[in-house]
């Protein structure tokens, strides 16, 4: 039996590979073939065994060649590490004398799945436009209760509180498997809120926020989603959402196009159709794989809305390893939507989330559509060092996985509308930025990314960020 190691960004995998296959096979056929006679699990102390079966490639029974069986091993600790409730899969294959059956044994390291965070959330769209305003006082404060892999069935129970002046109470539960295929699973989530300070209007690519002693507006929400999983990689998910807004008479009046209509109330009725096709190596921080997805929203499906338009997004992303420590990864998204009337507070482009021109951290672009390219070459300045914390027992926290990489990237992207272009620079203009930057990497998927930048009006400066870029 020869043994091969696979290392990844902050777990580390083993596969046993059988070296003799060749000697079991049928003479002239020159192709050697093993029977997997059983599979077991290790080290799922709560994680129920069809959840990690549900995964792998390959099943009890199965006749594969050498080649097949190494392939298999591979895909199916990419497939476990994916879930997000393992920091590490070990997968051993163990030969018969005659190399002709094999037992797989599958060793695992759970997560901690039970938190109870502190809320310290920025009004900002990121960490970076929070510090250029410089306002401590801008921060809503809570409590995040986070229930992952419940009954170690991979629900999730989510129950958020945050006070402040943004205020909210939100609830998610989900099922990922609600029938013997283990192929459909649902969810729902409710969400209240309130907010005496928000973005009420874009000035010169800037978002204008208002602080207020009384509430500026007041939503409500519920999300049922229902997932078809038919496979491992690729996944659809249908959603029907209903929220209602209620806007205060200041709010209006400081952007009259922040409602999208002159009443004070309105209640948007969305249907979305969401796309997955997911390969990558791992989610927080992959390096090698491709990941797509296409989201189609109807806002408006009710006769009596206020609003009636569809939108289109998709993105992609591909992690190639090159060679040893280096890492090339390529990503493009897009936007479009019909034309209609549309909440100014809804029509977002460009500067938020994962969709912004890095070196314009600072600006937002609205607009009904846009597109995004974001190139990365990275180098692993500190490839997955493991720490191990000996004095801690528990496995959830006694080894660290924890990476660094240097890289240099450049972005471009252009957001657009048909609608009025006053206090908008840069709409419609072509975005360029590039830069260097080093990438910090630990377990439970966090990420530090540290950059510094320079955008295509010469503009610098470092910024911050809590995701990976591509």
């Amino acid at each position: 039996m020869r043994f091969a190691p696979a290392t990844f960004r902050w777990i580390v995998l083993v596969t046993a590979f059988i070296a003799l296959c060749s000697d079991a096979s049928p003479a002239g056929s020159g192709v050697g073939t093993i029977v997997i006679s059983s599979i077991k699990t290790e080290g799922n102390r709560r994680t129920q065994e069809y959840i990690i079966l549900r995964e792998l490639t390959f099943s009890v029974g199965d006749t594969l060649t050498c080649k097949q069986l190494e392939q298999a091993l591979k895909i199916s600790q990419d497939n476990l590490i994916r879930l997000s409730l393992f920091h590490f899969a070990v997968i051993t294959a163990h030969p018969s004398t005659d190399n002709t059956l094999t037992d797989i044994n599958i060793s695992l390291t759970e997560r901690w799945y039970t938190w109870l965070w502190p809320v310290f959330e920025i009004a900002d769209r990121n960490p970076n436009a929070w510090l250029e305003n410089g306002d401590p006082g801008r921060i809503s404060y809570g409590l995040f209760f986070q229930q992952e892999n419940f009954r170690g069935r991979m629900e999730r129970v989510h129950l958020r509180f945050k006070a402040g002046y943004q205020q909210q109470l939100g609830l998610l539960y989900e099922a990922p498997y609600l029938n013997r295929k283990k192929t459909l699973g649902a969810g729902v989530m409710v969400t209240l809120g309130r907010e005496r300070e928000t973005a009420i209007k874009t000035l010169d690519d800037r978002l204008i926020y208002h602080r207020n002693e009384d509430f500026l507006r007041w939503y409500t929400g519920a999300d049922l989603f229902f997932r078809y999983r038919p496979g491992i990689n690729l996944s659809h998910t249908l959603t029907a959402q209903l929220y209602g807004y209620r806007f205060s008479d200041t709010l209006l009046s400081l952007n009259p196009d922040y409602a999208g209509t002159d009443d004070g109330k309105i209640a948007i009725p969305r249907l979305s159709y969401l796309l997955k096709a997911d390969f990558r190596d791992q989610r927080g921080y992959p390096l090698r794989g491709w990941y797509a997805d296409a989201l189609l929203e109807w806002t408006g499906i009710l006769p009596a809305s206020d609003f009636n338009y569809l939108t289109l997004r998709s993105s992609a992303r591909n992690h190639v390893s090159l060679h040893r420590r280096w890492n090339l990864a390529a990503g493009a998204a897009i936007k479009i939507s019909t034309a209609g009337t549309k909440p100014w507070f809804l029509n977002q482009a460009l500067g938020y989330g994962r969709d912004y021109v890095r070196g314009y951290e600072y600006k937002v672009i609205d607009g009904d559509n846009f597109w995004i390219t974001k190139v990365n070459l990275k180098y692993a300045l500190l490839d997955e060092k493991i720490i191990k914390l000996n004095k801690i027992k528990s496995r959830q926290f006694n080894t660290i996985p924890f990476s660094v990489y240097a890289g240099i990237y450049a972005d471009a992207g252009q957001a657009w509308t048909k609608g009025k272009e006053e206090n908008a620079s840069l709409r419609r203009s072509v975005l360029t930025g590039a830069g260097l930057g080093i990438d910090f990497v630990t377990y439970y998927d966090k990420v530090v990314r540290t950059e510094f930048s320079v955008n295509r009006e010469g503009q610098a400066g470092f910024f911050v960020h809590f995701m990976a870029a591509i």
